[in-house]
C-alpha cells in the first residue's frame, strides 16, 4: 500500500500501532523522504478463517493527523469443498419410478495451493452414503457424486457427514449431508 502526501509540508509518520499483530506483520518504507512511503502488510496467522483489525499511522499533518488503515483477510485452507453441505430435501420412499439423480449431489474439491491435490480417503459416516470420486482437472479439481442407497434408507431426518481426506497434512475438509426420509 502506497502513502502519498499532496501537501507541500513534508510528510513524517510518527507513529504506527496495530491492533491484530498477532495475525499479520507490517512494514513501513520510505520511498520520497517526506513524500511516499509504502506500507507492506503480510499475514501472520495460518489458521482457517477470517480476521479484521486496523493499522493506525499518526503523522506530523495538520490535515491528517492520524491515517487509519482497515484490515479484513480471509485465510483459505488448502482445500476448498463447494457446496460444504448437501440437502436431499424430504424423499418419499413410497413412491415409485425414481430417477437416478433423484439420491445423487455432487460436490466441488479445488486444490487452493497449487501444490498438487490427491484424494487419499475418504469415508461416510452410514453405510447407506456412497460415493464415487471424478477427476475434472487432475490434481487440481476433483468431483465427489454421493449417492443414497434407497433400499437402506432409514426413516426420519439424518445429518450425516463425510470425511475427505487429501495429501494436506492437517484437517480433513467435511462435507454435511442431509435429508428426510418419510
Amino acid at each position: 500500500m502506497n502513502i502519498t502526501s499532496i501537501e507541500e509540508q513534508p510528510l513524517k509518520i510518527t507513529n504506527i500501532t496495530c491492533d491484530i499483530e498477532d495475525k499479520i506483520k507490517y512494514k513501513l518504507k520510505t520511498k520520497k523522504k517526506g513524500k511516499e512511503y509504502r506500507l507492506e502488510i503480510k499475514n501472520r496467522s495460518t489458521k482457517e478463517g477470517s480476521f479484521r483489525g486496523k493499522i493506525r499511522l499518526k503523522t506530523n499533518s495538520e490535515k491528517k493527523p492520524l491515517i487509519v488503515i482497515n484490515v479484513y483477510a480471509r485465510i483459505a485452507g488448502n482445500v476448498v469443498v463447494r457446496p460444504k453441505s448437501v440437502s436431499f430435501g424430504t424423499i418419499d420412499t413410497t413412491k415409485e419410478n425414481f430417477n437416478s439423480t433423484y439420491f445423487m449431489r455432487k460436490v466441488a474439491l479445488r486444490d487452493v495451493r497449487g501444490d498438487g491435490l490427491t484424494i487419499k480417503k475418504i469415508k461416510t459416516s452410514r453405510d447407506w452414503i456412497m460415493t464415487e470420486t471424478r477427476i475434472k482437472k487432475e490434481g487440481k479439481q476433483y468431483i465427489i457424486v454421493i449417492t443414497l442407497d434407497n433400499d437402506r434408507l432409514p426413516k426420519g431426518d439424518f445429518k450425516e457427514k463425510i470425511d475427505i481426506r487429501t495429501n494436506y497434512k492437517g484437517k480433513s475438509t467435511v462435507v454435511d449431508v442431509k435429508g428426510e426420509v418419510i
